[in-house]
């Protein structure tokens, strides 16, 4: 992959408040907006423009929440949310840099992002509707399906990847895997800076230590309910399908049932820690 130039514009002097950004030569072109900057967005021009936008949130579990649409006035549709649903800590907005996106485009792009998030599944969607399917000339198709791959490329690049594809082939299958073990508890994992992927098989332990954290209670409940892990044992817990997680803590904490260093409790088949290997690897 060739390297990409951003630029990313800082509309209020802040990096935590309304922002564009645009890629290379591109005409993409997209809008960052808290919640609380809703109202100073509403002179912007591209918020009265088509557009695809990505709602993000988290929920008192700390899930990743997230909400997909299409609109053609984006600021009307982004105050009827807030009038209507207390949800979205900020709104990631894809328009064109020459006003030239129609709806029938957004459509087609909302649909087949909704189709690409829901199958990777590192967000949970909030759509309560599924999209309205449209067709496109063949033309048409080849330049939205560009346009999606740079909104994954750049919703990533600020650690939004809800249409990042995982590829178990772009891993060493050496350097990366990694095993937990412990009292009914034995897993194996590959590892990468930002995600790490629970194998099928692996079994967690049920009994929760005293140290372990609060949210682990809610992690194993959400699991259970989504099938991906089932009791093995009155003791123990197996993943019936991989799994990926966006936290390294929160897998450790499961697989351990108790609060854990996961960078010295996982070990790769040679016994060393995560945290030998990568110190190892800085000199």
């Amino acid at each position: 992959m060739r390297p990409k130039y951003i630029t990313t514009y800082l509309v209020d002097w802040d990096p935590t408040w309304i922002k564009t950004i645009e890629l290379s030569w591109r005409i993409w072109k997209w809008l960052i907006v808290p919640r609380a900057k809703l109202k100073e967005s509403k002179t912007r021009e591209e918020m009265k423009q088509p557009a695809i936008y990505f709602l993000f949130w988290l929920d008192e579990d700390w899930n990743n929440l997230a909400y997909i649409w299409e609109a053609e006035n984006i600021f009307n549709r982004l105050v009827n949310h807030d009038s209507n649903k207390d949800f979205r800590d900020i709104a990631i907005i894809f328009v064109s840099k020459w006003n030239d996106l129609a709806k029938w485009d957004v459509k087609f792009l909302e649909s087949k992002a909704i189709e690409k998030a829901k199958k990777i599944n590192r967000y949970i969607l909030q759509n309560s509707t599924e999209p309205t399917q449209n067709s496109l000339p063949e033309y048409q198709i080849s330049a939205m399906e560009e346009f999606l791959d740079n909104i994954d490329l750049l919703i990533s690049a600020v650690w939004y990847p809800i249409l990042k594809e995982f590829n178990i082939k772009n891993l060493n299958k050496k350097q990366d895997l990694y095993f937990c073990k412990w009292p009914e508890a034995n897993a194996t994992w590959y590892y990468s800076s930002e995600w790490l992927l629970v194998l099928e098989w692996s079994k967690a332990r049920i009994e929760l230590s005293n140290t372990a954290w609060s949210r682990i209670q809610n992690i194993q409940n959400k699991l259970l309910t989504k099938n991906i892990i089932k009791k093995d044992s009155e003791k123990s817990f197996v993943f019936i399908q991989d799994y990926l997680f966006n936290s390294p803590s929160a897998a450790a904490g499961l697989i351990l049932s108790r609060r854990s260093n996961w960078r010295k409790d996982r070990k790769d088949e040679k016994w060393k820690t995560l945290d030998e290997n990568e110190r190892k690897s800085l000199k």
